[in-house]
């Protein structure tokens, strides 16, 4: 007789694996160092800057405007820009083609786990009306001392879902959410579904660490099915 495998915990990134939002970023936060001089490679940023925690991520794309034009970004500049970002991402809000299906499918406890602000991520939830299949497994950036690519987002949602130590899964589209998840000690599932993903993202994935890659939701669906199956 065969053992069943434990039912993981699923803890999903939201910005560009949930919902198609990350090509929006990219594009205000590279034009923005463009307006200021700054010239950038889009793989480069997408390898270093996506999913940082959000402290760590205005430190260093201050330092970067400094090294290239030798002037201060002025938090009046940051917010400016983070305004505009916030604005487009709220007006073209979508979900990544399948999640909704996958979700209402999903039959595995599952959380949220992303960098972004707390208040931003619930608005965000509530207005795809994905935060009906979350309750309240929601965290943020903001709940720990160390975001991604430190492993602490994710080591905090497993203990506060009660799985702390059990089987995690960690779907994630960005090399720094990748290197937190195996940082945690977790299986990592490297997730190219969003409209941001280029040619090369999956080798950035694999080189972060991820121990698989999935092109959609329909593959992590059918995934899941064979690894866990119902019953």
């Amino acid at each position: 007789m065969t053992r069943a495998k434990t039912k993981p915990l699923l803890i999903f990134d939201f910005d560009g694996v949930l919902v198609d939002s990350e090509a929006i970023y990219i594009k205000v936060e590279i034009e923005f160092l463009g307006q200021l001089g700054v010239v950038v490679d889009r793989d480069w940023y997408v390898l270093n800057f996506m999913a940082l925690a959000q402290d760590e991520w205005r430190r260093r794309y201050g330092e970067l405007v400094l090294r290239e034009t030798g002037q201060p970004l002025s938090d009046a500049q940051f917010e400016e820009m983070k305004s505009q970002s916030r604005q487009l991402v709220l007006d073209g809000l979508k979900p990544v083609e399948g999640a909704p299906e996958m979700l209402e499918k999903l039959e595995l406890e599952r959380c949220v786990a992303s960098s972004t602000r707390l208040f931003f991520l619930h608005r965000k939830l509530n207005q795809v009306g994905f935060a009906r299949f979350f309750g309240n497994g929601i965290y943020s950036g903001d709940m720990v001392e160390h975001g991604k690519p430190a492993p602490d987002l994710f080591l905090h949602a497993a203990k506060a879902m009660g799985r702390e130590g059990e089987t995690c899964i960690v779907v994630e589209d960005s090399a720094n959410g990748v290197r937190g998840g195996k940082a945690a000690g977790f299986f990592v599932i490297g997730f190219t579904g969003g409209s941001h993903c280029g040619e090369r993202h999956d080798d950035m994935l694999v080189d972060a660490g991820a121990d698989m890659i999935l092109a959609s939701h329909r593959d992590l669906t059918d995934w899941l099915n064979n690894e866990y199956p119902a019953g």
